[in-house]
């Protein structure tokens, strides 16, 4: 077996460029100075883990000055297999949380939303084969939280590049969100250290380079 990971565009997902008015796509009023942004971008897929996320923001103590972003909407055919943004809106509403949490709705620019983020989430409940959405994180120099399983094993190291929680665990990730959320200077390290695993693992450019001698060698196998 020949590990290949995901390739991602690092001039388009870098830390400095056009970042979103995420209050205003989700048609909010700015949030007091010193808020810190906390974001969760991705499908409505049920294993994306957004009420887990919304959970876990209903965890944060009040007095953690933070805004929680859903980013993106319902995108698949598959009946069954995602939320809808009213269902997301009404488990925000019963967790008490409607004053904390706002949605932006579908957004073209993945990249400009993840720089107007402090803090980006992963909070899938089921193992993921790759997990883009941290790479592209990384790459424009956000601090990280990710769920760890699957292939997000391989792509981070908790405590250096991102945090990490358990698949599912509520209460963990709400400490994770609070601890960022408390200590800019760690947010800081963070960020500052995913953007050389980015440009290590997750270069496009190498992709060729790694893909042609397995091709080579399938082709000389005669397979």
């Amino acid at each position: 077996v020949a590990v290949v990971y995901n390739g991602i565009d690092l001039d388009r997902f870098a830390p400095s460029g056009e970042r979103l008015d995420l209050d205003a796509l989700a048609g909010a009023a700015p949030p007091a100075p010193g808020t810190i942004r906390v974001g969760l971008l991705g499908t409505f897929a049920r294993l994306k883990g957004h009420e887990t996320f919304l959970r876990a923001i209903a965890r944060v103590p009040a007095g953690v000055p933070i805004r929680a972003y859903i980013i993106g909407d319902a995108v698949y055919d598959t009946g069954g297999s995602q939320y809808t943004r009213q269902e997301l809106v009404d488990v925000a509403r019963r967790l008490g949380v409607g004053d904390r949490v706002v949605f932006t709705g579908f957004v073209p620019k993945p990249e400009a939303a993840l720089r107007a983020l402090d803090i980006v989430v992963h909070a899938s409940t089921a193992p993921e084969p790759f997990g883009l959405v941290i790479a592209e994180a990384m790459a424009c120099e956000r601090p990280v939280i990710v769920s760890l399983a699957g292939g997000v094993r391989e792509l981070v190291t908790d405590g250096v590049d991102a945090v990490a929680h358990a698949p599912g665990d509520v209460e963990a990730l709400a400490a994770r969100i609070t601890e960022l959320a408390m200590d800019g200077e760690r947010r800081a390290r963070i960020a500052l250290a995913g953007r050389p695993t980015a440009e290590r693992s997750f270069d496009r450019a190498r992709l060729a380079a790694e893909l042609i001698p397995i091709y080579r060698g399938v082709a000389g196998r005669g397979v």
